[in-house]
């Protein structure tokens, strides 16, 4: 009768155990096949142009990033800028997911400055050499992303040290592709020492992006340009208006801008393409400009920093920095990602007459 008793309850226990092994199988595997439908849904809509077909972040319905199979730069950025928890609403899936494109060579792609889009927490840098050189802690508004998303090196106006100051940064000047001065503020005698080196810079086709007070003097010149204080810092002397667009820094025309501090450059007869982006009110001086000094591409901006602007001034610049940078991103990084509930989907699309693969995960 032990035996009996025993034998049963050994039974009662193998059928309960292979009937909820089972069910759980049916349920991981439900759950599996959900995440599938998602993940081709997903990668199904970004493939098309989207609704409204000229949409933006205002009027989206339906978010997609592709005209008749061929990338849309514009809409990826402006896919990038959108706001993560609103776009799985949009998408229709509860479920975490990063989207980004890769060459045949299974490279992670910068397309129009974005290398992946979604999941906060999926770390890419872009693989360029960046340095970042600034003069004032109060005026540092770029350091962070120089730093955290380009892995740019750091430099700052420490007179004791020269390995990681001016001195160190003019020194290192021709191992870098994008440099950003923020407010540099050169003594006459280093503008006088370093001119001929920041100029090497820019001609040999390189990215360089100053704003604030270049030197201590009035009307030095650098770069084909010349620089200047304003003499009056009211705010009407520091209040302008935006009257060009440009290829990367998606103002629009008629946007009102009062900066912090005012400065201003004018042409000279060195640059080239020169662009008045954003004039003073008060005088046309030019407030924000671009030009081509030789091979390289100069920007020169009043302030990084804003008192009035309808939107987010140093966002904007960050984009316009990494719309501007070429080649490939750093591999995406999934590690942190769920691997037991995680699935995967690749579609080919076509981008500057080339194919490339749209990679996109889901997980929960």
């Amino acid at each position: 009768m032990d035996f009996a008793i025993a034998l049963l309850l050994f039974t009662f226990t193998l059928v309960v155990y292979f009937s909820y092994t089972n069910n759980f199988q049916k349920q991981e595997k439900g759950e599996l096949d959900t995440l599938i439908t998602d993940v081709k849904a997903l990668s199904s809509s970004l493939a098309l142009p989207g609704y409204p077909p000229n949409w933006d972040n205002l009027t989206v319905l339906r978010i997609g990033i592709a005209d008749d199979q061929k990338l849309n730069a514009t809409k990826v950025r402006q896919f990038k800028q959108y706001d993560y928890k609103k776009s799985k609403g949009r998408f229709a899936t509860p479920y975490d997911y990063v989207v980004f494109f890769v060459n045949d060579k299974g490279e992670v792609l910068n397309i129009n400055g974005v290398c992946a889009i979604g999941y906060p927490y999926v770390n890419v840098t872009y693989n360029i050499r960046a340095a970042y050189y600034y003069q004032d802690p109060s005026d540092s508004f770029l350091m962070d992303f120089m730093n955290e998303t380009l892995g740019a090196d750091i430099y700052f106006d420490d007179q004791s040290n020269d390995i990681y100051g001016l001195h160190g940064f003019i020194s290192n000047l021709s191992k870098y592709q994008l440099v950003v001065m923020e407010h540099p503020l050169m003594s006459g005698g280093d503008y006088n020492s370093y001119k001929d080196k920041l100029e090497n810079f820019s001609s040999s086709g390189r990215l360089l992006m100053i704003s604030g007070e270049l030197t201590t003097s009035q009307g030095s010149s650098l770069l084909g340009a010349e620089f200047y204080k304003k003499s009056g810092q009211s705010t009407s002397d520091k209040n302008s208006t935006v009257n060009n667009t440009d290829q990367y820094l998606e103002l629009t025309a008629g946007q009102s801008i009062v900066f912090a501090q005012a400065y201003y450059n004018e042409n000279s007869s060195l640059a080239s393409d020169f662009v008045q982006i954003a004039t003073f009110n008060a005088d046309q001086k030019n407030a924000i400009s671009k030009w081509k000094y030789y091979n390289g591409t100069v920007y020169f901006f009043s302030d990084f920093d804003v008192s009035f602007f309808s939107g987010d001034f140093v966002q904007l610049v960050e984009d316009t920095v990494s719309g501007f940078i070429e080649g490939t991103c750093s591999n995406v990084n999934v590690t942190g990602i769920p691997q037991k509930k995680l699935v995967k989907t690749e579609r080919y699309l076509n981008h500057k007459s080339k194919i490339v693969k749209m990679v996109v995960y889901l997980w929960e």
